[in-house]
């Protein structure tokens, strides 16, 4: 008889007791790591796309654009540095393309453009946003009747793109870009007339492009911990 009774009060106070042992929980989990893209490091790569030429010929009483195209095709070589976010670099290219265009005894023809920028962006990991911007180079020619006249060949350029970075050291980018050659001015004589005329021709290019590059640097990725 008692020990059925030590039986049945030891099954009641086993709850009880178990209650009020301290509870043992397991350690939380580690946050996950998020990997960042490494920007920094020498690239180059190949790029195609289009140009549209405008060479507008004015003299006194007298203007007129004519207005080109073509496809522009190169290379380019660059080197990048990443500074948290932010991206800063240097890159140099050179293009090769056919615009020709003629009417009413004007021409122009432009074979090259090559330049020397900087670059300006901003990293959301594998896509970079850039600005770019530098000195240009051309080999524009315009005639104007039987008379050749060459033009200027250093300007500026300004544009922007979007790089992508789809393996670790494999990116693609499309980037839009404006030139401008400035006014080149000369002192001819057309038509069989009497006396010299001034003649000036300005030339400013916009061009679109798709590209592909390939980094050298190792694909140094910097881990990140996730906050919550």
């Amino acid at each position: 008889m008692l020990k059925r009774l030590a039986s049945a009060l030891a099954l009641v106070a086993a709850p009880a007791l178990a209650a009020d042992l301290p509870s043992v929980k397991a350690p939380p989990a580690p946050p996950p790591l998020l990997t960042t893209y490494n920007w920094t490091g020498l690239y180059a790569g190949l790029d195609l796309g289009g140009v549209w030429g405008s060479a507008k010929f004015s003299t006194p009483g007298f203007a007129t654009t004519q207005d080109g195209d073509s496809v522009l095709g190169g290379a380019f070589i660059g080197y990048n540095r990443q500074y948290g976010a932010f991206v800063v670099g240097l890159e140099g290219d050179v293009q090769g393309l056919g615009a020709d265009k003629t009417s009413a005894g004007l021409r122009f023809r432009q074979n090259l453009l090559a330049s020397v920028n900087g670059r300006v962006g901003y990293a959301f990991d594998r896509v970079l946003i850039y600005a770019i911007g530098g000195v240009a180079f051309t080999d524009s020619r315009f005639d104007i009747g039987a008379t050749r006249v060459d033009g200027e060949e250093t300007g500026y350029d300004v544009g922007g793109g979007v790089e992508y970075a789809f393996l670790p050291n494999w990116t693609v980018r499309a980037e839009y870009r404006y030139y401008d050659f400035g006014k080149t001015n000369r002192t001819i004589t057309t038509g069989g007339a009497a006396f010299p005329t001034p003649w000036s021709v300005t030339k400013t290019d916009n061009t679109f492009r798709a590209g592909v590059a390939y980094k050298f640097s190792e694909p140094d990725s910097a881990p990140v911990v996730a906050k919550y």
